[in-house]
């Protein structure tokens, strides 16, 4: 017996320095990643406090430290609307990254229907496509929407869904990404328990709402997540969607700082401390619920 603890006293005593260095390895590059990311965001907001003739100045002006930068961002491009329209685009496409995604990547995990294979395929593989191939395509679809905008029931007339928070958020609403990640949730979920429920007189829709949906927390956080920085930071589509500017997005408000003879670099960095706010405190608020989710989905019983 006594033979036995100083073996694994001794074991445990060799053992230990290399976890340490292991454990201190990992402690290092955590840290060196983050500093990596944290230093840009530091700087961005110090520009924005820095006065103008100063921000390119030899040092770091800690006395000179002004706000008037945000005071011209928050005004000058009207940046209340343009955080309330992100806002709307951000929030529908949640809400369809989640419906409908959720929908879609049941029917191809539990449903058999003819062409299923092929069409799941098919999908796949237009995520090799850029989107800026789809920019022409997707303009016209949201042009000739019908009884948007004037149109009629064969799309024509009118301009369709442009410049509207409809055709913004419309190519946001369902991703083939988001209909991939929850398929394969689905189908590692345990066949038996919808098995037993169809059994119990629980109808198919009734199984997903009630019983599947609750259950696919981590996936649908992780999915609302994604959907809200996609939307939010998007630029490209909101320029070719949104005509006036009552209609731009946040991204397209600060582009406006870019002018002919140069960039005006405090409001621009001061702009971009607002837009990025939200999504920091969107995650801080989240963060828990996140992590609790993608550990309760890897726990199996």
């Amino acid at each position: 017996m006594t033979s036995a603890v100083t073996t694994r006293d001794r074991l445990a005593t060799t053992s230990r320095p290399r976890h340490d260095w292991f454990q201190r390895a990992l402690i290092v590059t955590a840290t060196t990643i983050a500093f990596v990311w944290a230093v840009p965001l530091a700087w961005m907001v110090l520009m924005s406090l820095t006065p103008t003739d100063r921000i390119f100045a030899e040092g770091v002006p800690l006395g000179t430290m002004t706000t008037e930068h945000y005071r011209i961002a928050w005004s000058e491009i009207n940046m209340p609307r343009l955080l309330t329209n992100s806002a709307i685009v951000s929030a529908a496409a949640i809400m369809g990254q989640t419906v409908l995604a959720s929908m879609a990547g049941y029917a191809f995990a539990r449903l058999r229907f003819p062409g299923r294979g092929v069409i799941f395929a098919s999908l796949l593989i237009t995520m090799m496509v850029p989107f800026e191939v789809l920019i022409i395509p997707l303009f016209q679809a949201v042009r000739w929407l019908p009884f948007f905008g004037g149109n009629n029931w064969a799309g024509s007339g009118g301009t369709g869904a442009l410049n509207t928070h409809v055709g913004i958020a419309l190519p946001n609403l369902i991703t083939v990404y988001g209909v991939f990640l929850f398929r394969q949730f689905f189908l590692g979920f345990p066949r038996e328990l919808e098995e037993a429920a169809i059994v119990d007189g629980a109808s198919r829709q009734r199984f997903f709402w009630r019983i599947l949906v609750p259950l696919a927390k981590a996936p649908m956080l992780t999915m609302g997540l994604l959907a809200f920085l996609w939307t939010w930071n998007d630029f490209l589509w909101p320029l070719v969607a949104a005509r006036d500017a009552d209609q731009f997005t946040v991204q397209i408000g600060l582009a406006s700082f870019n002018e002919q003879f140069g960039t005006r670099w405090g409001p621009l960095m001061a702009g971009s401390v607002i837009s990025t706010a939200p999504v920091i405190g969107i995650f801080l608020l989240a963060q828990r619920y996140f992590l609790n989710a993608g550990v309760r989905s890897g726990v199996k019983g």
